[in-house]
């Protein structure tokens, strides 16, 4: 699909800088991966550093990826001791929303600011197996808003919900499939006074 790879590494930098070997393994991943999955290969690759190799026609590609993302302002190039590392710029972050916003069958970004509070969540959810990656788009989303996983589907956290990620629930027709509990008393049923 047109502009996969431009989104592909875009998305990898939206969050921090890497290191443009890491950059361009995640480039050669196939299309259609997940962030997680990425950067579960990645950090496999770091172990195994020395067996991967990338055939001379898809560095030429990455190369020319990397030319004109800098061309066009996207991705800016630091250097750290002997590495070199690329990060989004500014108007890389806008061009990064607005392809993500032009993908229909795009989910939305899986990272939202969020605030601790006291208030204990219990987020539980049903999504169908049709709708397999919005049920790991969901899981993605908890995890980043340090949500713990009890069971693959209940998961518990003290973290105010962001109202776009709700909106995004939503968005996603995933309303009828999750649930949401505050809890303002835990212990055991003998603890509890009604």
């Amino acid at each position: 699909m047109k502009g996969e790879n431009r989104l592909k590494i875009l998305e990898f930098l939206e969050d921090s800088a890497h290191a443009v070997g890491d950059l361009l393994f995640i480039f050669s991943l196939p299309y259609g991966s997940s962030m997680g999955r990425m950067k579960h290969l990645l950090n496999r690759r770091h172990q195994e550093m020395d067996q991967q190799k990338i055939n001379s026609q898809e560095k030429q590609r990455f190369r020319e990826l990397l030319y004109h993302l800098r061309k066009d302002g996207l991705i800016e190039e630091t250097k750290k001791e002997n590495d070199r590392f690329l990060k989004l710029t500014q108007r890389g972050k806008i061009q990064l929303e607005k392809l993500r916003l032009s993908r229909s069958d795009m989910l939305p970004r899986s990272k939202y600011e969020y605030k601790k509070e006291d208030i204990l969540k219990i987020v539980i959810f049903d999504i169908p197996e049709r709708e397999k990656r919005k049920r790991n788009w969901l899981r993605a989303v908890l995890s980043n808003l340090d949500f713990k996983i009890l069971q693959k589907s209940v998961w518990v956290g003290k973290t105010k919900l962001p109202k776009e990620f709700v909106v995004d629930l939503r968005n996603l027709n995933l309303t009828d499939y999750v649930e949401i509990f505050a809890v303002n008393k835990i212990g055991s049923l003998k603890q509890l006074k009604f």
